[in-house]
Parts: structure tokens; C-alpha cells; sequence
């Protein structure tokens, strides 16, 4: 279980889709973007968590992030793998809700008591299928291995995936210290030498939190076109 200063929820889809749901969002790449604020912030009051279970949430965080990101830049060019990773989080997200609806389904069968219970009379014989009509056993095989193949798989993280990551803190620092000698700076100056598009997102959602404290002031004449960076 998972809990937070305030609610409880099983993990990080359930999370994310109370959130949505919260809003009366659909499940769209821009209910997404809308709600990643909300949902870092219920991270970061997780207590007493697992370190696997807090890798579940941190994985979508990431891929919150990536979305708020190229909203943010759409200039932003994405991989395939990880154009294909907000992709299966839509879609893991709304087979997450409707799963959710049959659980509820089945909990209220169970509270009217629509149970099956045996009979004596026939212990001892074979159990006998009827299956509804039109439907065969080779269908009924086939719907069981597309669940089968459906299901999420385990993959344990490789150590020589995990790359060093740069704190939004960090990022903020260093800008502040490479603005000190200069009043202005364009974003494309900062980013140079950036180590690879995590670097730069970072780096984007450092000086938007600079500019909400009034450290500095941004200038984008028109979009698309690089963004000037002043000191306050």
C-alpha cells in the first residue's frame, strides 16, 4: 500500500487516474500534461515507501515529464522509444480504468451475496463446461494468450542503464553562477554542451523556476525562435 500525507492509493496508475479524474480530464497526452505537477507533489509526500514500489512511481513520473516537456518544447524531437513509452502509458492508463470498473463490478455482486455454492447431489461427478454459444475452445485459447501477451512484463533495470541525473537544484545553481558575470544570455547558450535531451529539459525547467522568482526575465520574440535570458 502507498500512502501519502493525505490519501492512499495501490500505485502510480490509480494515482494518476484519480488525479485525471479529479480534473474530468479523458485520458488525452494533454490531461497528462495538466495533471504531472499534481502528481510529482503526491510523490514527494509518499512516506514509508519501498524503494521498488517508489521506482514504479518514478517511472511514470519520467514519463510525465517527457510529455510536459515536449509541450512545453515542441521543437523537442523525441526517439521512438520514447515516443512509444507515452504512447503504452495511454494506453496502460485507460485498461488500468476499465479493469478498475469490472472490479467494481465484481464488488458488487459480491455485497449482494450472488454467490454459486455446490450441491451435494452432485458430488463426485465431472464438472461439465457449457461454454455460450458460437464460442470454441480454440477462441477461447486465443483470447487467454492475447491476456497472457497483454500483461505488463517485469524487467529489472541494468546497471549500465542507470546515468548520472542532474537535481532541477543543481541546474538551478549553475545557471545562477553563469549568469552572475552577464546580464543577458540566450537559452541556446546555456544548453551548450547539454548531455543529451534530459539535460536540456532540466536545463528549461530550471530557468522557468528562476523566472517565477524573479531572478530573471525570459524573451521569446515569437515562437519557436531562441528564448533571451536577463538578470533581474
Amino acid at each position: 500500500m502507498y500512502v501519502t500525507k493525505q490519501e492512499k492509493f495501490e500505485g502510480p496508475l490509480e494515482l494518476l487516474l484519480e488525479l485525471i479524474e479529479k480534473e474530468k480530464l479523458s485520458i488525452t497526452e494533454i490531461s497528462l500534461t495538466k495533471v504531472t505537477d499534481d502528481y510529482i507533489k503526491h510523490i514527494k509526500a509518499l512516506e514509508k515507501i519501498d524503494p521498488e514500489q517508489l521506482a514504479e512511481f518514478l517511472v511514470v513520473a519520467a514519463q510525465l515529464m517527457l510529455i510536459k516537456s515536449r509541450s512545453l518544447l515542441p521543437s523537442l524531437k523525441l526517439s521512438e522509444e520514447e515516443a512509444g513509452s507515452i504512447e503504452e502509458l495511454e494506453k496502460r492508463l485507460a485498461e488500468y480504468r476499465r479493469l478498475r470498473e469490472f472490479a467494481k463490478e465484481i464488488k458488487n455482486l459480491e455485497a449482494k451475496r450472488a454467490f454459486i455454492f455446490t450441491r451435494e447431489a452432485y458430488l463426485g461427478m465431472s464438472p461439465v463446461f457449457y461454454p455460450p454459444q458460437k464460442t470454441t475452445a480454440s477462441i477461447i485459447r486465443g483470447a487467454f494468450a492475447a491476456f497472457l501477451a497483454a500483461l505488463p512484463k517485469l524487467e529489472k533495470l541494468a546497471e549500465e542503464k542507470i546515468k548520472k541525473i542532474v537535481s532541477l537544484e543543481e541546474k538551478i545553481a549553475h545557471i545562477r553562477t553563469f549568469l552572475q558575470g552577464t546580464v543577458e544570455k540566450a537559452f541556446s547558450e546555456i544548453i551548450k554542451g547539454a548531455q543529451g535531451k534530459v539535460d536540456i529539459i532540466v536545463s528549461f525547467l530550471a530557468i522557468l523556476e528562476l523566472a517565477r522568482q524573479k531572478f530573471v526575465e525570459l524573451d521569446q520574440q515569437k515562437p519557436f525562435v531562441d528564448i533571451t535570458i536577463k538578470r533581474i
